[in-house]
């Protein structure tokens, strides 16, 4: 397929475009910027090529102009094979379709037969999958290409490995066949069993559950039958020991209550040993805390004596001192002063000038906003000049071509008409269908129309064609009449009288356009990008300001200026006189020996009040009692302790002979034992119970795993022949499978031939690439290095979905009856990703496809082509405003 020209019609975004007699051959880049309607022309030819002219979908509604109530139509002129066609299509409000065949014969067919027509021509000679394969979209570019589902593709490849006429064309029908027979037993994907087989092995595996669920209730049965005389058992043992058990337990229930009055008399006595142990620590305490009470009085007035020592010292400190904060503050305070007052004279300055700057901006902008006046008035004369309609080029060549059309028409019906030669006396006249023409003896050639008049003298003769008459009125239709009408509307809708009015008018157009643009240029540089307005509101509020301000009489802006230079500098040497002083002054502060002195004076208050308290602590603890006092309360304390310490030692003799825990863990084993005899008997007689019933319930269970076992078997025998038949169909597919892999294989070596021949360009001279039973590129190796196109980069990846295409594009191109490629390259704005080295090397392959085939790119950056010889160039902007390619 090759495409001539495109028409879109409010498509999305796009009001109208037109591409018009495009090259069979060549590189042709469409550019412009994002969402300005590149895509929209791939997804046009789309539409047009397979969405029927009704069809309301998901694929002809978001066709819908943005912001217009009008229905999208698009326009193709293509060839595909040996014919070329114009198919036109309209959907939604006014829906319609329209094909008309040029070649090899012409034809027109409207509605479902213009559809119907063009689905015979695409079946006849476009490879639906060769087109969608080699229109590369944007989110087509990471992916890799299943060409061997391309047929024309595998033709091609056909005749490359030597296999043309053989297994190319597989035999679908077998496969076919086999599949469906293979899919009774197993799934297409993984193979996993389904249908028939499932069913056979769900069946038999039911059946085998059945068998073990029999064979478990006799098992069950059997069970339960030792289980009761089990029980039996149990129950007569345990009634048997019972009565000893229970004597046993009352003796050993004696014995522990013994051992447990042991127990506590030791604990009651353990306790009186402790509290004669806390009597002797608190009387020990109370000697220990009165020498601590002494030992505080003599540390006290020693600290007290230690802290009086550098009293005078820090005294002295202190006044010196206050004398310096004094004496320095004062100096500090004058220069700050002197500091204030040169800042008010530099503010003074700044102040003066401020105003004699903005007295001079205000005067420049008054004699630039004078300017721009006058240009916007001879602007604005011009704009009225232009107002109205304007004549362009495309109006010229509208009524260039209505008149030559008149011109031509003449011609044509002067030499087909049939014509009535006159002659006479000179200044005889007759008329002529209203119009009065001159006689002489050179012969005059009216041309007779069907009603043509002919007026001599009192005669009129009335010209009445035949049936045979072949000229433009027997067929109902003056074509120079029709041509003068068309020129006359032209003239009329443009205001003009002729052909020479019309250019008049359009030169004058072009001067006013010359000459506003000019002017308007001339109005920016005089701007230099600033807004007038803003301009008028900076001039009325700098006369506003100055009017209201008292502007320095004879001072202009460099005496200001040096005015405001000295104040700066006065004000910076008060300020640095300031610093001085005040980093002088910092030091003396911190009042360091101020608070050194408040500090000592502190601690000696302190020291004073620790004295006095560990005296009179001292003297409160003498009136409690003497030194001698406590000495007897030790003494006495430690005397009581022993004697409890005694009694103690006996009592736990007389524990360790009983020993309490043995007796108690025998008296708990005695009432265990007695407890579970007692459940033992109980427990039995239950479940004796409880077994009777069962043994009752599962009475037949032999008889059901009869029945369960004979029914697996016959599960068995089915699963075993549809098995059978089910790997018997398995092996016939993997070998057909086997065989078609090892036709494909054959395909691979061609392919990779033509894919590595253009990639050597890109990737170098060592480049190979290993493919799938697809054909898909699955790993890219240079040299020694191997990647997985996952991972390769994003630009390599871009790059390589290009080379694919352009390796298919080849391949197909040797098979083609015409020897070019059937469906042109398209790229939508691919090689983002490349760098420049990589980009320059794309650019000649791209020169070399551009050769034999038509290849659009569609792109928002055309310095990436700037390499591609040979290209067309096209503005979108400009197919969109202009509607012609140039």
């Amino acid at each position: 397929m090759r495409i001539h020209s495109l028409t879109i019609d409010n498509v999305r975004g796009i009001e109208h475009l037109e591409l018009h007699e495009l090259p069979e051959t060549g590189v042709i880049v469409i550019h412009g910027d994002n969402e300005q309607g590149k895509s929209t022309i791939m997804d046009a030819l789309h539409v047009v090529l397979n969405q029927k002219y009704g069809a309301q979908n998901k694929v002809t509604r978001p066709l819908r102009p943005v912001h217009r109530d009008a229905s999208p139509s698009v326009s193709l002129t293509a060839t595909m094979g040996p014919v070329t066609f114009t198919i036109e299509k309209t959907w939604f409000r006014g829906r319609s379709a329209r094909l008309a065949v040029t070649a090899p014969h012409r034809e027109t067919f409207t509605g479902d037969q213009a559809e119907a027509k063009l689905d015979e021509i695409k079946k006849d000679h476009l490879d639906a999958d060769l087109l969608h394969t080699l229109f590369l979209r944007q989110d087509d570019l990471g992916g890799s290409v299943d060409a061997v589902g391309i047929s024309s593709l595998t033709r091609a490849l056909d005749g490359a490995s030597g296999t043309e006429g053989a297994p190319g064309a597989e035999d679908t029908g077998l496969l076919a066949a086999v599949e469906t027979e293979y899919a009774r037993y197993f799934t297409a994907g993984k193979g996993d069993e389904t249908k028939e087989l499932k069913e056979a092995r769900t069946e038999l595996e039911t059946a085998e559950a059945e068998q073990t669920r029999a064979q478990a209730a006799a098992a069950e049965l059997d069970s339960f039958v030792s289980s009761y005389d089990r029980a039996v058992a149990e129950r007569d043992r345990a009634r048997t020991e019972l009565p000893a058990a229970v004597a046993e337990e009352a003796d050993l229930a004696d014995k522990a209550l013994l051992a447990a009055e042991a127990t506590e008399k030791a604990a009651r006595l353990r306790e009186e040993l402790q509290r004669a142990g806390e009597d002797l620590a608190r009387a020990t305490g109370a000697v220990d805390a009165r020498r601590e009470l002494a030992d505080a009085v003599t540390a006290a007035a020693s600290e007290l004596g230690r802290r009086r020592e550098g009293l005078e010292e820090a005294t002295a400190a202190a006044e010196h001192e206050k004398t310096q904060l004094t004496e320095q503050g004062e100096q500090l305070e004058q220069a700050r002063i002197r500091h204030r007052e040169a800042g008010e004279s530099f503010r003074a300055a700044r102040t003066a000038l401020r105003l004699v700057e903005s007295a001079a901006r205000r005067d420049d902008l008054a004699a630039q906003l004078d300017k721009v006046g006058d240009l916007n008035e001879r602007i604005r004369a011009l704009h009225e000049r232009a107002a109205g309609r304007q004549i362009t080029d495309r109006d010229v060549r509208a009524v260039e071509d209505a008149a030559a059309e008149v011109t031509l028409q003449r011609a044509l019906r002067g030499q087909a008409s049939a014509k009535l030669r006159l002659t006479a006396v000179p200044g005889t006249t007759v008329v002529v269908d209203g119009q009065t023409v001159s006689l002489g003896s050179e012969a005059v050639a009216v041309e007779l129309r069907d009603g043509t008049e002919v007026t001599v003298g009192d005669v009129t003769a009335r010209y009445i064609a035949g049936f045979s008459d072949t000229s433009d009125s027997a067929a109902g239709e003056d074509k120079v009449a029709a041509a003068e009408l068309t020129l006359d509307d032209l003239l009329a809708d443009l205001d003009c009288a002729d052909l020479d009015a019309v250019r008049a008018a359009r030169d004058a157009a072009r001067e006013v356009a010359d000459e506003l643009a000019a002017l308007t240029r001339e109005r920016v540089t005089m701007l230099s990008g600033a807004d007038p307005d803003t301009l008028a509101a900076e001039h009325a509020r700098l006369s506003a300001e100055l009017a209201e301000a008292e502007l320095p009489s004879g001072l202009d802006i460099p005496t200001a200026a040096a005015r405001l230079r000295d104040a700066e500098e006065a004000q910076d040497a008060a300020a640095e006189e300031a610093a001085t002083l005040d980093a002088a002054l910092a030091p003396w502060r911190d009042r360091k020996a101020t608070l050194a002195f408040a500090e000592l004076s502190a601690r000696i208050e302190a020291a004073e009040a620790a004295l006095t308290r560990a005296r009179e602590n001292l003297a409160a603890a003498e009136q409690k009692g003497s030194e001698a006092d406590l000495a007897t309360a030790v003494e006495q304390a430690a005397d009581g302790q022993a004697a409890a310490a005694e009694r103690f030692r006996r009592a736990e003799s007389e524990v360790a002979r009983v020993d309490p825990d043995l007796a108690a863990r025998l008296h708990e084993g005695a009432v265990a034992r007695v407890e579970s005899l007692r459940a033992a008997a109980t427990r039995a007689d239950t479940q004796l119970a409880e077994l009777k019933g069962r043994i009752e319930m599962a009475t037949g269970a032999a008889e059901k795993l009869e029945k369960a076992q004979a029914a697996r078997e016959a599960a068995s025998h089915r699963l075993d022949s549809v098995d059978r038949r089910a790997q018997a169909v398995r092996l016939l597919r993997e070998t057909l499978h086997r065989h078609r892999d090892v036709v494909r294989a054959r395909y691979a070596q061609p392919f990779a031939d033509q894919l590595g021949r253009l990639a050597r360009t890109v990737f170098g001279h060592d480049v190979e690439f290993a493919l799938s039973d697809g054909l898909e590129v699955r790993r890219r190796s240079i040299g020694d290095s191997t990647v997985p196109l996952e991972d390769l980069s994003g630009g390599a990846k871009e790059q390589l979905a290009i080379l694919t295409r352009f390796a298919i594009a080849g391949l197909v191109s040797q098979d083609s009856g015409d020897g070019q490629v059937p469906v042109p390259v398209v790229i939508d704005d691919a090689l983002g990703s490349t760098d420049p080295s990589r980009l320059q090397l794309m650019s000649t392959l791209i020169t070399e496809m551009g050769k034999n085939c038509q290849v659009i790119v569609l792109t928002c950056m055309p310095q990436r082509y700037e390499r591609v010889a040979g290209r067309t160039e096209f503005p979108i902007s400009e197919l969109k405003s202009t509607g012609r390619l140039l």
